[in-house]
């Protein structure tokens, strides 16, 4: 049984993983860049604000697994995905272009000069990011429907590898460091895009479900909207906590740090948010067991990541690996050790995000986002004016706005079960 929960599993962790890895990589490029502070922090801001919109299409394969599940039923979910890569796209778009745009990101990010023109021009160049990502995320979903998660993992390192490799010939051949990220982001989407929509032609075969009832768009939107919004204030978080760190001495140095230790740690993140696929995908049966298996890969990914950060491996990852120096380095590792008891928050908030899935009752989530996102303003604006915002508090208030999401699913989860037994 374990067996099983481990085959599916994997393939989505290390695909996560694998594609965080090559955020560590571009890190690690960026800081053997002249200014190496000044190409971080810039890459930051302008990463953050895509991530925010972006990071919405990350529950659409859970909607493609629960309702893609007949031929027009897929054309429709399909439609709905790609539809929503243009929609958040274009926001994107404004804030390179327009002049409304470019004096929010100043005013967000307290930027002005060559850095705003620096950030604006970088979004323009990362506007289609998010319509390529919404359609690997759709094949993603049909294969995991399926039960082919080895193969998201396959196309996940394709991408990885494209990528790495775009980066580093710039790098070598005298790109700018736009030009070698810009490469890097676009190529490795597209070319796991790509693959995975070569695996769905040749491998994908849908299963008959008895008693399915044919999805509307209407339909569709109100399962998709609260777990959208879940993503979402998840990619604000950066951009918030980046806006309101602007307004500290030494900014740029504290953000371009953050950034680092943020990448490092959503490898161990997002590997434990792919239990948000294991109910819908994996059915309601054996609690007991899943709930087990959950918590012994989330204590050895904690073990993982205590291990990276505690002992002399942080200098080998940190210094050798991804090139920080001095203060960059010292800042980078002190965040990251903040983070270190965040995956237990997490995975718990997760196994209540993923019964929700199951339960097809995904409102809760939009009111946990809604309370992550206050709680992010409200404690970084509280230490702001304290004089405690720094790089030892900044990760403090992404736990605290974790177990606000913890909290309500739980409560949500609770009133559910409540109501099946009755």
């Amino acid at each position: 049984m374990y067996k099983h929960y481990w085959s599916f599993y994997w393939p989505l962790a290390l695909t996560t993983c694998l594609m965080l890895l090559g955020m560590q990589v571009f890190n690690g490029i960026l800081a053997r860049y002249p200014n190496a502070e000044y190409e971080l922090a810039v890459m930051a801001y302008a990463l953050s604000t895509v991530l925010f919109l972006e990071i919405a299409t990350v529950f659409m394969p859970q909607m493609v697994t629960v309702y893609a599940r007949s031929k027009l039923a897929r054309r429709k979910v399909f439609i709905f995905c790609v539809s929503l890569g243009v929609l958040f796209s274009i926001p994107i778009l404004l804030l390179a272009i327009t002049a409304g745009g470019n004096q929010f990101l100043s005013s967000a990010f307290q930027i002005k000069g060559d850095m705003l023109a620096y950030v604006a021009s970088y979004l323009l160049y990362l506007t289609p990011l998010i319509v390529i990502r919404s359609f690997y995320q759709f094949c993603v979903g049909l294969l995991t429907q399926v039960n082919r998660t080895k193969w998201v993992s396959v196309s996940a390192f394709v991408g990885v590898v494209i990528g790495v490799a775009a980066a580093l010939i710039g790098f070598n051949t005298g790109w700018t460091a736009q030009q070698s990220m810009v490469a890097a982001q676009l190529g490795s989407t597209f070319c796991s895009a790509v693959f995975a929509l070569m695996v769905c032609k040749f491998l994908y075969q849908p299963q008959p479900v008895e008693g399915f009832d044919e999805p509307g768009y209407k339909t569709l939107i109100k399962f998709f909207w609260p777990v959208s919004l879940s993503g979402m204030s998840f990619g604000i978080s950066r951009p918030l906590l980046y806006a309101f760190i602007s307004r500290t001495p030494d900014a740029i140095v504290t953000i371009a740090a953050l950034r680092v230790a943020f990448d490092f740690f959503m490898m161990v993140q997002l590997a434990v948010n792919q239990f948000r696929s294991f109910f819908p995908g994996l059915g309601l049966e054996d609690m007991d067991k899943k709930r087990r298996f959950i918590a012994v890969v989330t204590g050895s990914l904690m073990l993982v990541m205590a291990v990276c950060i505690l002992t002399p491996l942080d200098r080998v990852i940190f210094h050798h690996m991804l090139g920080l120096d001095g203060r960059l380095f010292d800042i980078a590792t002190q965040a990251a050790m903040v983070m270190l008891g965040t995956p237990i928050i997490l995975a718990i908030r997760n196994y209540y995000h993923s019964l929700l899935l199951a339960y097809k009752r995904t409102n809760s989530m939009a009111v946990g986002s809604a309370s992550r996102v206050g709680l992010i303003i409200a404690c970084a604006w509280l230490f702001l004016e304290l004089g405690w915002l720094n790089h030892w508090t900044a990760p403090l208030v992404m736990i605290i706005s974790f177990s606000s999401e913890l909290l309500v699913s739980w409560l949500a989860v609770r009133g559910i079960e409540r109501q099946r037994q009755a």
